[in-house]
């Protein structure tokens, strides 16, 4: 569905693309950014990713294969040009993140490719800004209200990870176990995993969870409101940038690898048994990971 509203990529879009190596798109006023809930709801889930971006250079590629495998809808908003568009991702129409076109400046020089950016809920953008800038992260771009969606900021942490924070307008989701085709977790693969961990604890207003108690010896968990929000653990391969991960719920991985393989992404891990579930890391066809893994029904779903 698209929706006539045009304008071309605001400043979190620049910022996004200016992250990612790629080349910004001039601002404009009346760029549209819609909230990232259907009703108000005035919660405040301090330390929830509550939404994603993918930021890629193919929008159009991307909205098929997500489409395809887990059965996403899009809202469009703008015209019909990935340079000018903002698209809603919606799993059984709720909204649960976005897509943004970046092109890159110099295919050479990029460092991250497409990715999917999770966005912190806080309290005060500004603060958690300033406790960015004194822990040795970047401001890649201040806070900023954009239209309905609320006061959003971006920032790299001081390995180069990359992540915003928002208030939303609207308030926050509700918190909820996620369905099949929906955020179940996100994950940052990090050098230093107790490093990071102090890093964000301010940030999200976390209490962390060190490896020994959650199971994980290089890893840690980031609890925020009674529930854990997101893990930090070693990255697999030294060699990769610092990166958060998101991991999408599904009703079987094994089904779901094939599936995406079929639809052409690329299989980075098989099906592994891990934390009590099944895991396995997908690249997309536009090149942004992401994880997947199974979890239990709890007692309402099984009803």
């Amino acid at each position: 569905m698209t929706h006539k509203r045009s304008g071309r990529a605001s400043a979190l879009l620049a910022l996004l693309g200016l992250a990612a190596g790629a080349a910004t798109c001039p601002a404009s006023a009346d760029t549209y950014w819609p909230p990232i809930t259907v009703h108000t709801t005035g919660l405040q889930n301090t330390g929830r990713f509550v939404w994603a971006e993918l930021l890629t250079r193919d929008v159009g590629a991307a909205a098929e294969f997500y489409g395809k495998v887990f059965g996403w809808t899009f809202e469009t908003y703008g015209p019909a040009d990935d340079l000018k568009t903002y698209t809603v991702v919606l799993s059984n129409g709720m909204p649960i993140g976005g897509m943004v076109y970046a092109s890159p400046k110099d295919e050479a020089k990029k460092k991250h490719g497409a990715r999917w950016v999770g966005l912190m809920s806080v309290p005060d953008v500004q603060a958690a800004a300033s406790l960015v800038e004194k822990d040795g992260g970047k401001v890649l771009m201040p806070p900023r209200t954009l239209g309905e969606r609320g006061t959003v900021a971006l920032f790299l942490d001081p390995e180069g990870g990359l992540f915003g924070v928002i208030n939303s307008a609207t308030g926050d989701p509700e918190d909820y176990l996620a369905d099949d085709n929906q955020w179940l977790w996100i994950e940052l693969r990090a050098n230093d995993p107790a490093k990071m961990a102090e890093f964000y604890k301010g940030i999200g207003a976390y209490e962390v969870v060190g490896g020994a108690t959650a199971g994980e010896s290089s890893g840690f968990r980031l609890k925020s409101g009674g529930y854990a929000r997101a893990g930090i653990q070693t990255k697999l391969d030294q060699k990769n940038p610092t990166t958060w991960v998101p991991y999408l719920r599904v009703r079987s991985v094994a089904d779901t690898v094939s599936s995406a393989s079929a639809a052409g992404a690329k299989i980075v891990m098989q099906p592994t048994p891990m934390h009590g579930t099944t895991v396995a890391v997908i690249v997309d066809p536009t090149g942004a990971p992401v994880a997947l893994a199974e979890w239990p029904a709890t007692t309402k779903e099984a009803k």
